[in-house]
């Protein structure tokens, strides 16, 4: 079902490993998710992963250098590892350096990297203006883009070989 949404067949396992986890820790009892307590609902199964693969999506669109959709595992002369190894530094290196900002920067990039939360709904939840908030996600995606330009485009070197 995952794959059928256009999800990459190296997540889809993933994905699907996070429904039963999500189906175990919110649904009581097992009758919520069966027919007539027989048969499994594949509608209510089906809709969880459709959503499941929704946000997964919007958080792949969120973090466009941590997150990257472009691997070509079948090409012989690519190291799928190799390329793994390399995003996953450069995730830590960007990371190490927004634990480096001011607080407020390094706070707002957090909440809006690590939750689900639009702008306007940080700003409704802080009460923090819209424009604050914009301006600095803004000059921190500009400062991640500035300083880790050559390890991405090195990293995209190596993943396409």
């Amino acid at each position: 079902m995952v794959a059928s949404f256009g999800c990459s067949p190296y997540m889809v396992e993933d994905i699907v490993q996070e429904m039963y986890i999500r189906m175990y820790k919110y649904v009581e009892t097992p009758e919520k998710i069966l027919y007539e307590g027989e048969q499994i609902n594949t509608f209510y199964i089906y809709v969880t992963l459709r959503n499941m693969y929704i946000d997964y999506a919007k958080v792949k669109k969120k973090i466009p250098i941590v997150y990257m959709d472009n691997f070509e595992f079948d090409r012989m002369d690519n190291d799928p590892v190799q390329g793994e190894l390399l995003l996953q530094d450069l995730t830590q290196n960007i990371w190490a350096e927004i634990d480096t900002w001011y607080w407020y920067d390094q706070k707002m990039l957090r909440i809006y990297l690590e939750s689900n939360m639009s702008m306007r709904d940080i700003s409704r939840e802080t009460t923090i203006s819209l424009r604050s908030i914009f301006n600095t996600i803004k000059n921190g995606k500009e400062r991640i883009r500035d300083k880790f330009k050559a390890d991405y485009d090195s990293y995209k070197e190596e993943s396409e070989g």
